[in-house]
């Protein structure tokens, strides 16, 4: 991925552009009107990265659910920095308040420059003075006196778009997590009908695994900005499993999801750094010790996972890592099938799909290739039959799965993942130029 630097007469031009563009939405423009201008503040030659323009849409998103009467609107994307304009329909001095309040309601919103500029041309000031990035002294002084270097402030604007980045992923993942939580039915799963095949799970149990797991899912995004390599990631890995059992009661809600949401955030933090696919990046980490885990596990197995790939020869979530997170993008691949034809219960149908095609190795460690097999033939012929007959035959599903003991958890950590993988392309849309 290639960023581009831009010197002073790029952005003396951009600021030309800028003008006119506000000029020319503001022509015919009301007394009761005014225009708002996004951009964002970026210390140094590089305006335009992933960072940036993640935390730009997350400005746009802001504007466009604060139900403004917006009259027209136009965004500009360009290596001198990501630029939105609105003509709205409102009374200037309080859509600038509104703004105010945004730029200061959370650390990287600093970076946020909302103008809004009156049908005369004249642009409103802040009720109260922007702070200093470094020392948080009115930001206009510091300017003046150029108390701070340059690096020094790009290094606290570098800091806050990571905290930010990697906050939104982590999000990203926790959500992923509850969409999967709340699908129903699900058939041998805990679901908002029953607790399927567990006895010692439950929805809430659930639902506090997925907050104990929130800090560690920043940590993997972050680890992954970072450049890491598998070891220090799963060595947090590792702790993030301790605090899933702290938060349930030693109960294994999520210890799978753990090295994959882990993996998959850490490749998409690197694609934040150098562009590429997450997947891609997640599966180079995971190959960095998969045979040698695999090894161990044939020869002194100390997992369930690993105790059915010496009896079965199925890799699991290491293989799966590994190869690229094949099931799990098939599932998405599902999900987004039933979404565009406007399916409601999308999760459900895309884990029936994964249910007939996976090799799931929690149903191999309850039931044996018999189990799976059983699984996989009776999801296999509901997703055969017309959609709208199929939740009713999953209900069935999951009485049968219940009263043998069968949970396909394996199946249920492809649906998180491809949530995950479905956010992750709504959120990088547009996050990458050439």
């Amino acid at each position: 991925m290639k960023l581009y630097s831009v010197d002073l007469d790029h952005m003396l031009m951009a600021r030309e552009r800028r003008a006119a563009i506000q000029n020319e939405m503001l022509k015919d423009a009301g007394p009761e009107q005014c225009l708002v201008c996004l951009t964002l503040n970026i210390a140094g030659d590089v305006k335009r990265t992933p960072m940036t323009r993640m935390l730009f849409d997350c400005g746009v998103e802001m504007l466009e659910s604060m139900e403004f009467d917006v009259k027209d609107r136009y965004l500009l994307d360009e290596s001198t920095g990501s630029e939105a304009f609105w003509l709205l329909d409102e009374d200037g001095q309080r859509v600038k308040a509104e703004f105010e309040t945004i730029e200061d309601s959370f650390p990287a919103a600093r970076l946020f420059d909302f103008d809004v500029i009156t049908p005369g041309g004249s642009k409103l000031s802040r009720a109260v003075a922007r702070r200093c990035l470094i020392c948080d002294a009115p930001a206009a002084e510091c300017a003046r006196s150029r108390k701070h270097g340059l690096d020094q402030i790009k290094k606290a604007t570098d800091g806050l778009l990571e905290s930010f980045c990697a906050g939104r992923l982590a999000r990203a993942a926790y959500d992923s997590l509850l969409d999967e939580l709340y699908t129903t039915p699900k058939p041998g799963l805990v679901d908002l009908n029953n607790n399927g095949a567990h006895s010692d799970m439950d929805v809430l149990s659930f639902e506090k695994s997925a907050a104990a797991l929130l800090p560690y899912f920043e940590h993997a995004a972050r680890m992954g900005m970072e450049l890491c390599s598998i070891k220090p990631l799963r060595e947090r890995g590792k702790s993030a499993e301790e605090e899933m059992f702290a938060a349930t009661g030693g109960v294994n809600t999520h210890k799978g999801l753990i090295y994959s949401m882990g993996l998959l955030l850490a490749g998409m933090g690197r694609c934040l750094r150098e562009g590429g696919s997450c997947t891609e990046h997640a599966a180079a980490l995971a190959k960095e010790d998969a045979e040698a885990q695999l090894a161990r596990s044939l020869s002194s197995p100390d997992t369930n996972g690993g105790a059915v790939y010496r009896s079965f020869g199925a890799k699991g979530a290491i293989g799966e890592a590994a190869s690229g997170f094949p099931d799990a993008v098939y599932c998405q691949s599902r999900l987004v099938f039933y979404r565009e034809n406007g399916y409601k219960e999308a999760g459900a149908l895309a884990l029936c799909d994964s249910m007939a095609a996976l090799e799931d190795t929690n149903l191999l460690h309850r039931g044996g290739k018999e189990g799976m097999d059983h699984v996989r033939t009776a999801a296999a012929a509901i997703s055969a039959m017309p959609a709208g007959e199929r939740l009713n035959e999953l209900m069935r599903l999951d009485e049968d799965l219940i009263n043998r003991n069968l949970s396909p958890g394996g199946s249920a950590d492809m649906l998180a993942t491809a949530f995950l993988l479905e956010r992750w392309q709504a959120i990088s849309n547009g996050l990458f130029i050439d």
